[in-house]
């Protein structure tokens, strides 16, 4: 097996991801990249660039660690020259080290079924009625009856391939900013339906978010992108939290670090996140 010392990181063809991932190499966010976007997945959001309402955050807001969310400009500006102009970030590398492609997974429509298992958990225990409702079918919650979720759509992920670095045409060149929403935000734009379900299940909800509901996605893992309700993405991102957010912060991967958490109905019981590998085989 390669070391990571021997992987070139710094001239192209640059490694994948999985080709990191396989010699344990730690791949992490390149600072004000994509940490800055302002990303809105809406009811009118259409898949194209120019017309989805993308913006940069200002680096650095009241808090000079975070960005600052109430300071927004265009990620794609009409109105510079004729042809119209792409933010600078455009051209940065979403990750360091460089990597020439990275899969990118819709979290929240991946993990939908477990979600609901979670909160439904509890109804597993009420036993006198299960008959009833496996006569009714699989799939079916035996304490209420409700149908466990469909299966999503569209693709639960997506492969961005890097253009940065290398000449037009080429293979092996660096995941550009660019490269990854211009490959990603059309994708979202299709699960969006999947994506109302999926959140309304995360907030502790069996029915979807309305469609009219506004969200924001979240960049705060490379490869594993969250959606939010738009008020929450402010508020979280102001560092001001509320007790609504409780359900979905245990449910957030990047937000995991316990060993048991508290469940939708009471009680702690193990964390799905710390026992992936064993909680369902």
């Amino acid at each position: 097996m390669a070391s990571p010392a021997n992987i070139p990181h710094n001239q192209p063809p640059y490694p994948t991801q999985a080709a990191l991932q396989a010699v344990k190499q730690h791949i992490s966010h390149t600072p004000d990249a994509l940490k800055l976007l302002f990303w809105p997945l809406n009811a009118d959001t259409g898949p194209a660039l120019e017309t989805s309402g993308l913006k940069v955050m200002a680096a650095a807001g009241p808090n000079p660690k975070y960005p600052d969310p109430d300071v927004r400009v265009p990620y794609y500006d009409a109105a510079a020259g004729g042809a119209g102009v792409w933010h600078p970030i455009s051209k940065l590398p979403v990750s360091a080290p460089k990597v020439s492609e990275l899969v990118v997974q819709a979290w929240d429509v991946a993990d939908w079924a477990r979600g609901w298992e979670d909160l439904h958990w509890e109804h597993e225990l009420e036993d006198n009625r299960i008959p009833e409702y496996v006569a009714r079918g699989e799939g079916i919650c035996h304490g209420c009856g409700v149908a466990r979720p469909p299966a999503p759509k569209g693709d639960v992920s997506i492969v961005v391939r890097g253009t940065g670095g290398v000449s037009e045409g080429e293979d092996g060149g660096f995941v550009t900013v660019h490269d990854y929403v211009s490959t990603v935000h059309p994708w979202l734009v299709g699960l969006r339906g999947d994506i109302l379900g999926a959140v309304g299940t995360a907030s502790g909800n069996d029915d979807p978010l309305p469609v009219e509901t506004e969200l924001i996605v979240s960049c705060r893992l490379l490869d594993k992108l969250s959606v939010q309700k738009r008020e929450d993405w402010i508020r979280n991102a102001r560092k001001q939290r509320s007790p609504d957010d409780f359900i979905s912060s245990l449910r957030d991967p990047s937000q995991q670090s316990g060993e048991a958490y508290l469940g939708p109905f009471g009680g702690f019981h193990p964390d799905p996140f710390m026992q992936q590998g064993r909680r369902r085989e």
